[in-house]
């Protein structure tokens, strides 16, 4: 046990204590030096032998009898104080002074055989005498030195006792003492009763369902540890207990719980040790966590590359977000979904992967239910495409499963399928949505995290950025299969004027070969229009190719003013009689003899009737062509109909677009421009074209156009996309 600091370092005097020591001697070091000193002992000794014989002188008269009486006293005295040399020397004096004072004769040195024998027993009994004293006086020496050690010892007992207790009271630990089989509190520190939210602990029991050690009640630990006398450790073991709100609190400690036992080894008690490692228990968690998470993160990382190789490997969209959905199962998923957004507005679902063999039947029933977006705004994938975000459901059960589904055969097979936790991400491109991209997790149990969320979004931008790719590829081919077919028409068109024209130049070279002075008017009349013709068709060409190119530019401008419509149309019509009695058909124009008067460009209001009635010349089949007009409050309507090839169904959609051709070029010339000019000029004027038609049973075209037209309209951006 240590030694207290009090025993072992005195209290030291101040200065001013210091200063006064030489002035005030401590009695007791002057008698110990007295005691320990030869001077000491021997002038003590010396000094009762003068006072005794002094005494003895004086009393001589009274008790003459008695010769040696003070002198007892003397050697007694010697003996006591100064040990053997003192008590010898008084011996001697006294046997020399009792001769030489007391003895007859007196004052001499002259001895009786009386006396001697007198003198004799004085010197056995003083030196009996001293023996007792000397050896009295050892002993009170050793009794208090005894005493001395024994008060050093329990004062330091004390304080070591009160350091220990100060230690344990402090201790950054969980510390107590437990006795009997009760489990009586003998002593509790600090920590402990803080944490058993009492501070009167001691002499009452160890209650039960106070603190749980893991799933075991704390009591219980302690009555096993009591009863088999082994000790209990535990590392990091979680330890529960109840709050003063009734709520319980989790904790990690390091526990030992070590039975006492008594003198014959029987168990007694309990003393109990916890240490509070729950920040370092957090600190392990979180460092596995972090772990687990680089991990997931390398993970990802290879699983983006390998997409990232698929998504570059094909320009077959679909081929490749099939490669994909198996790629994520088993990878990420247990099941993956693939749905792609149509023409039409409506959504197929592409691809349905399953990591397990024997969910091939439900997987075949899931590919059936397409995306429906007027459908249950609670499912997910149909949430993610409304939302236009990414949606994470972390947990789904049985019940959210039902509530989210579109009817109760969706909700049964989406129960059959074991869905966990699900992640549906849009796939969104230029904020245009081409579908949606869902994967869950059935029977690994896994749980998606916002970790995970992230990485869907990074694939799903991946996998859209591909089928974007993809879109722009396939345009591109098509744009320049268009291009290469828009040469070979535009050639052939060019050429088809150019050779007649030519052919009609060389005749009348010949003509005026034959006839050098006077060629007939007749002919020559023939060939200038057959050449006026040929001119006004390339003209025609010359001037739609422009017009593309300026609405491609956005530099296609009108110029409003009051047009009559009516007049217009019969001025038209008139024109393209002939051409239409050369194609065998008929124009008849029906209503619009009252003025239809409105806010339109003239020039090109004209040109948008004259490529209906020149499509309508081309594809009437001889048959007659009906132009009908009319007006009301604020609108006017133009309809040209024909009796001839019409068009087939899947024409119809595309039928305005620029180079687009219903009909074989090898049958039917023409750019493939005439009814896109014509949608773009109504467009521009604030109007409207349709097309109905039905193959064989000729088509209608129908236009409408607002009377009142005051902020031109951008032409570039009503292109079609």
């Amino acid at each position: 046990m240590p030694t207290p600091v009090s025993h072992l370092e005195p209290t030291r005097p101040s200065g001013a204590m210091r200063a006064l020591a030489p002035l005030s001697p401590d009695p007791r070091k002057a008698w110990s030096w007295l005691q320990r000193s030869w001077l000491g002992r021997y002038g003590v000794a010396l000094l009762f032998f003068c006072f005794a014989l002094l005494l003895q002188l004086e009393l001589w008269p009274l008790m003459s009898n008695s010769p040696f009486l003070f002198f007892y006293g003397a050697v007694m005295v010697a003996g006591w104080w100064g040990g053997w040399g003192p008590s010898l020397l008084v011996t001697t004096l006294s046997l020399v002074a009792v001769d030489h004072y007391f003895l007859p004769p007196r004052l001499t040195l002259q001895m009786r055989s009386a006396d001697v024998l007198a003198l004799g027993i004085f010197a056995l009994l003083a030196i009996f005498i001293t023996k007792l004293n000397v050896s009295l006086s050892r002993a009170l020496e050793e009794r208090a030195s005894l005493l001395e050690r024994e008060h050093q010892a329990r004062a330091a007992s004390e304080a070591a006792r009160t350091r220990l207790h100060t230690i344990f009271m402090q201790a950054p630990a969980q510390i107590f003492f437990l006795r009997g089989a009760a489990h009586d509190f003998d002593f509790s520190n600090a920590r402990n009763s803080s944490m058993l939210k009492s501070r009167d602990t001691l002499g009452k029991p160890f209650q039960s369902g106070v603190v749980k050690v893991g799933e075991e009640d704390a009591r219980d630990v302690l009555d096993r540890v009591y009863t088999t006398g082994e000790p209990f450790v535990s590392g990091a073991v979680p330890l529960r207990f109840l709050q003063a709100d009734g709520m319980e609190k989790e904790t990690f400690h390091n526990l030992v719980y070590q039975p006492t036992r008594d003198a014959q080894g029987q168990v007694d008690g309990i003393a109990g040790f916890g240490f509070d490692v729950t920040d370092l228990v957090h600190a392990r968690q979180r460092a596995e966590a972090l772990a687990t998470e680089l991990r997931q993160a390398e993970f990802r990382t290879r699983v983006l590359a390998e997409v990232s190789t698929v998504l570059a490997s094909s320009l077959d969209y679909e081929g490749t977000m099939r490669n994909l959905a198996r790629l994520v199962v088993p990878a990420l998923a247990d099941w993956c979904f693939v749905d792609l957004a149509q023409p039409d507005g409506t959504f197929h679902r592409l691809e349905v992967a399953h990591a397990r063999p024997e969910d091939a039947p439900v997987a075949a029933e899931v590919l059936h239910f397409n995306l429906m977006p007027e459908g249950n705004p609670r499912h997910p994938p149909t949430a993610a495409l409304l939302r236009g975000e990414a949606i994470l459901l972390e947990e789904m059960t049985p019940a959210h499963i039902k509530r989210s589904a579109h009817n109760e055969n969706h909700a049964r097979v989406m129960l059959a399928t074991g869905l966990r936790s699900f992640i549906a991400v849009p796939l969104v491109v230029r904020g245009h949505t081409m579908g949606v991209f869902s994967f869950f997790t059935s029977f690994s149990n896994r749980r998606y995290t916002q970790a995970d969320l992230a990485f869907g979004l990074e694939l799903a931008y991946r996998a859209a950025l591909s089928m974007e790719n993809a879109r722009l590829y396939r345009e591109a081919q098509e744009a320049i299969r268009l291009r290469d077919e828009f040469l070979s028409i535009a050639s052939h068109e060019l050429k088809t004027p150019l050779t007649p024209l030519s052919l009609k130049l060389q005749a009348l070279s010949r003509e005026l070969e034959r006839h050098p002075d006077n060629i007939p008017y007749a002919l020559v009349k023939g060939y200038v229009d057959t050449g006026a013709r040929q001119v006004k068709k390339l003209a025609e060409l010359v001037g739609d190719l422009l017009d593309v190119s300026r609405i491609a530019a956005g530099r296609l401008a009108l110029e409003l003013e009051d047009v009559d419509l009516g007049a217009l149309i019969h001025e038209v019509a008139s024109r393209y009689e002939a051409h239409a009695a050369r194609s065998g058909s008929s124009l008849q124009v029906e209503g619009g003899e009252a003025g239809l008067v409105g806010r339109w460009d003239r020039l090109r209001l004209e040109q948008v009737v004259t490529n209906l009635i020149d499509n309508a010349v081309k594809y009437g089949a001889g048959k007659p062509i009906v132009l009908s007009l009319e007006q009301g409050p604020s609108r006017a309507r133009l309809k040209v109909r024909d009796q001839g090839i019409g068009i087939a169904p899947e024409h119809l959609p595309r039928l305005f677009g620029r180079f687009e051709r219903a009909v074989s070029e090898r049958h039917y010339g023409g750019l493939g421009l005439g009814l896109y000019i014509t949608r773009t000029l109504v467009e521009a004027m604030g109007g409207r074209v349709r097309v109905e038609s039905e193959q064989g049973r000729g088509s209608i075209f129908t236009v409408d156009l607002p009377r009142e037209r005051v902020v031109p309209v951008d032409v570039s951006a009503s292109q079609p996309q």
